[in-house]
């Protein structure tokens, strides 16, 4: 009987890799072998690697904000323990009611019963994309497991992993080889949701996405910490917490929403108007793993650029022209740099209290074009707030989707060693 394997290198079965669009993506396999366990684990570990590095079979973008994990169907999806699911199931009923429907499924066999299939609405949520209909669907899902933290375990098995199944058009405008996305958002089907209840693991997933270099690793952690990092260091203990909110209603997304109190550059704030504030916060500030760079509405990017531009100029950097999509760019000769990044104003997000700020180093804010030409990493555009894929790079972030809250550490910051999303230590 096949089975839907996710195969990977140690420690886990899913491999992850960002595009030039800063994009995470899961690669999966197809395994005709059969799972070797079914123990419970304590937690499982999917490193995360950069486009460039050579990926195992198919692969699925990672969307942070999705309902469930979608694979193309129409073509090479083969498997004869693949099951369509019942729209009067359990499993149906955990799908938002506005994202299902229920459709009558001709019988296989001429004798066979037929039912009515769980219909669910696959989407590419990129620019362009589209969406379509496809029954929802289970199958066999294998990982390797992981204890404390960076030792790798025993194979363990989902024997019930649902999934929706898309068609080939939907791939129009991702990445080579991308064959569907996978939805950790906060919801019952979610990638998350489902290997927690599975293997019985608490409803924790952390993330620590690699940098822009070709050869960097990072890892998503399933079941919560400890997160160890080279040499022998727990995150963990170390992560500053602030609540999410989200919109689990939605239709088929819902973003994990945090509080922004202000926003200040080089120890000045932004002026934000009241037509961008809800209650004295940022309005819908999220983050999407599904944008490479955060963005700004035009009225708080103009005072947020302006500032830096005049801080920065306080520091002897010379502006030259913009390189899209980027609205201000430096003179890469004069930037000097130190094991947070480039030596640039600082920035940072004041989330639900004052005490509590979330500080964005030249690492996460200067993106360099070439040798002459760096640019920083924000984009104008019509949301309030989205902090995008360049601006986490680095960051471990724990979303715990029981307590709903966010945890947060930038490993730039752990003692006087520089560290980074590579440093885990079971990707050796």
């Amino acid at each position: 009987m096949a089975s839907f394997s996710l195969v990977q290198p140690p420690c886990s079965s899913l491999f992850f890799a960002t595009t030039t669009t800063l994009l995470v993506i899961l690669s999966v396999c197809f395994s005709n072998a059969q799972p070797t366990s079914s123990s419970r684990p304590q937690g499982l570990v999917l490193p995360v690697t950069k486009d460039g590095t050579p990926l195992v079979s198919e692969s699925l973008v990672v969307d942070l904000a999705g309902e469930y994990l979608w694979v193309d169907c129409e073509k090479g999806y083969v498997s004869s323990s693949n099951r369509t699911l019942n729209c009067f199931g359990s499993e149906c009923s955990k799908l938002q009611l506005s994202s299902r429907a229920c459709m009558h499924k001709p019988a296989a066999q001429p004798r066979s019963k037929s039912f009515m299939g769980c219909l669910v609405f696959p989407s590419n949520k990129l620019p362009g994309g589209n969406f379509t209909s496809g029954y929802f669907t289970s199958d066999v899902v294998s990982t390797q497991s992981c204890i404390n933290g960076s030792t790798t375990g025993p194979d363990v098995t989902a024997r019930k992993f649902s999934f929706g199944c898309g068609s080939t058009s939907l791939l129009k405008g991702l990445a080579k080889g991308v064959k569907g996305m996978a939805g950790f958002g906060p919801f019952g089907v979610s990638v998350p949701s489902q290997l927690s209840l599975a293997f019985r693991i608490p409803r924790v997933f952390a993330m620590c996405l690699p940098s822009s270099s070709t050869f960097s690793k990072g890892v998503i952690f399933i079941g919560g910490g400890p997160y160890i990092m080279k040499p022998g260091i727990d995150l963990s203990p170390l992560l500053t917490y602030t609540p999410f909110y989200t919109n689990a209603t939605a239709y088929y997304s819902s973003e994990y929403h945090i509080r922004v109190k202000s926003i200040t550059v080089g120890g000045e704030k932004v002026p934000i108007g009241n037509d961008s504030l809800d209650n004295g916060f940022v309005k819908s500030a999220n983050i999407n793993t599904m944008i490479p760079y955060t963005v700004m509405r035009t009225s708080i990017y103009n005072a947020f650029t302006s500032i830096f531009i005049e801080k920065a100029k306080a520091m002897n950097l010379t502006m030259v022209a913009p390189v899209a999509p980027f609205g201000v760019c430096f003179d890469g000769k004069n930037l000097r740099g130190n094991r947070v990044g480039a030596i640039v104003p600082d920035i940072s997000l004041v989330l639900h209290t004052d005490k509590l700020v979330w500080k964005i180093f030249g690492s996460n804010s200067m993106v360099r074009i070439d040798e002459k030409v760096s640019c920083l990493g924000f984009v104008d555009g019509e949301a309030c707030l989205v902090i995008g894929g360049y601006q986490l790079e680095n960051n471990l972030l724990e979303f715990n989707l029981a307590k709903m809250r966010l945890g947060f550490l930038s490993t730039n910051l752990i003692g006087q060693t520089v560290l980074s999303c590579n440093s885990f230590n079971f990707q050796e």
